[in-house]
């Protein structure tokens, strides 16, 4: 299923965000810290998140830029219909029906 995943908030007592200006795409991120807030990502999501596992994503697009790769988050503790929280970090979800909403859904 076509997804589009965004980092809404880092989580008390999990790894604390990175920067936008000290992350650098392409990279192993920056040691100790998460994912920045407000990171987004497009692909196809393996499985619904549920709780206890990583949330896998083979990725398309990464903050409205072609980057083929793969996302994994931490282990998950919460799942709303919309959201899901793992150890470090609360993320936005959505659907994506059509290859247009790749790039024109707002940061």
């Amino acid at each position: 299923m076509k997804v589009r995943i965004q980092k809404r908030s880092e989580v008390t007592g999990g790894l604390p965000a990175a920067s936008k200006t000290e992350y650098i795409p392409g990279t192993g991120g920056v040691e100790g810290h998460s994912l920045p807030i407000d990171y987004w990502l497009t692909g196809d999501m393996a499985a619904l998140p549920k709780v206890g596992q990583c949330v896998f994503v083979l990725r398309d697009t990464r903050n409205g830029i072609a980057c083929p790769g793969m996302f994994q988050s931490t282990p998950v503790t919460e799942v709303t219909e919309t959201s899901f929280r793992t150890k470090n970090s609360v993320y936005d979800f959505s659907y994506l029906t059509n290859e247009a909403e790749e790039v024109s859904l707002p940061a």
